[in-house]
């Protein structure tokens, strides 16, 4: 199910490379905290009451550079390197958000893979972003080259983000010494 296509593969990789130029990773950070503030906690992003600039705060930048960085790695990754490299690497990240207190919820999860693959897919010249609903894409659009980059962006980062809850759900249960909550 998650398993890309080389066509997809390659619309993923071609859309990154123009989203990238944009500093997407502060664009996806903005976009999760205008729709989650609770999102500048997670990512430990606090300002004070004189400067109330969360986008230009230190760990607005730092947390975006991470995104990005993050993102750039994987999709750099894609066709050259075995997925499963990408996954121990989401994995890896899924372990350092249990360490950190990054608890998301399946609701955060959502929002930060819809934000992600909206504003990756979208037209740089546009401040619209593409917003359909996949599930009827098969029946309703012809496979052109936007519907094949969304559909590739939502397989990659739904493989990325279960691997990120996975490595979460297993540091978890490796650090469980309740005996009630033992897995």
């Amino acid at each position: 199910m998650y398993e890309l296509s080389s066509d997809e593969m390659q619309a993923v990789r071609e859309a990154w490379k123009r989203a990238k130029e944009r500093e997407i990773g502060k664009h996806i950070l903005r976009a999760l905290i205008e729709r989650k503030p609770q999102f500048k906690d997670y990512f430990g992003i606090h300002v004070d009451e004189k400067n109330n600039d969360v986008y230009s705060c230190k760990e607005f930048q730092l947390q975006s550079h991470r995104i990005q960085n993050f993102l750039d790695t994987a999709v750099s990754s894609l066709g050259f390197c075995p997925i499963g490299n990408i996954h121990q690497m989401a994995y890896r990240i899924g372990q350092i958000h249990f360490y950190r207190g990054v608890n998301f919820g399946a609701d955060n999860w959502l929002t930060f893979k819809k934000v992600t693959v909206e504003i990756v897919t979208q037209d740089g010249n546009s401040s619209e972003s593409t917003s359909i609903d996949l599930k009827s894409i098969p029946s309703i659009f012809p496979r052109d080259s936007n519907t094949v980059t969304i559909i590739g962006w939502e397989k990659f980062m739904s493989s990325v983000i279960r691997e990120m809850k996975r490595g979460f759900l297993d540091e978890a249960r490796r650090n469980c010494h309740d005996e009630e909550t033992r897995f």
